[in-house]
């Protein structure tokens, strides 16, 4: 019996607003909300790390993503735009360790919003860590 809590919700363990599902993939009201109708969409199994996703379960996250997020433009007054939000592991500031997508929807003057970190790169030091990148991506 899986102990996380999005898997207790899934099992309808502890009670969830649900907006929407698919055979692979649910999207439910947070909690603790950034804005009304901050929405989260994880995956029916049990994964922690969004790498670790099955293409088709991916798929259908991110196909769940894209759906709440229409939702949220064509449901709520004011909903201006969108901000989408994954961290991937504890050193991203992953809490809970099962895939999810942060939903929140967003409106001008709300507050909320990520400051932009990091200095400039040389186009030289770009270069070499898109190397490794396509270089990873090609192995099998």
């Amino acid at each position: 019996m899986c102990v996380c809590i999005f898997c207790q919700i899934l099992s309808h363990q502890i009670p969830s607003i649900r907006i929407a599902e698919s055979d692979r993939a649910v999207a439910f009201l947070d909690i603790r909300p950034v804005n009304p109708g901050h929405v989260l969409v994880v995956p029916r199994r049990h994964v922690a790390s969004f790498t670790e996703l099955e293409d088709v379960e991916g798929d259908q996250v991110f196909d769940l993503v894209r759906r709440v997020g229409r939702g949220l433009k064509a449901a709520l007054p004011g909903c201006e735009g969108i901000s989408l939000s994954l961290a991937d592991g504890e050193a991203a500031g992953q809490e809970v360790p099962h895939v999810h997508f942060h939903v929140i929807p967003r409106s001008t003057g709300d507050g909320f919003g990520w400051r932009r970190f990091g200095e400039q790169a040389g186009r030289e030091t770009l270069e070499a860590t898109g190397a490794l990148i396509r270089q990873s991506l090609e192995s099998p």
